[in-house]
């Protein structure tokens, strides 16, 4: 099997949430580097303490899908 081959049953196996070490790793830094942007406009008052908690619930999920996303463009 190919690297390709084996990132798609992968992803099937998974529900496509199966990610490479070097994706977990782009994973966990843009959500500790978009996690800090709403800090700040937390702290700037931009927004309310609610708000930034239902952004930050919804950050993981929505980097997964910009990876995702990325690779799927790239495989094209």
């Amino acid at each position: 099997m190919t690297e390709l081959e084996v990132r798609k049953f992968m992803d099937k196996m998974t529900g496509g949430k199966y990610l490479t070490p070097e994706q977990k790793e782009e994973l966990e830094y843009m959500v500790s580097e978009k996690s800090r942007m709403l800090d700040d406009l937390l702290t700037l008052g931009i927004f309310t303490e609610g708000q930034i908690q239902r952004g930050k619930s919804k950050l993981r999920k929505a980097c997964l899908a910009q990876i995702k996303n990325n690779e799927i463009n790239e495989e094209e």
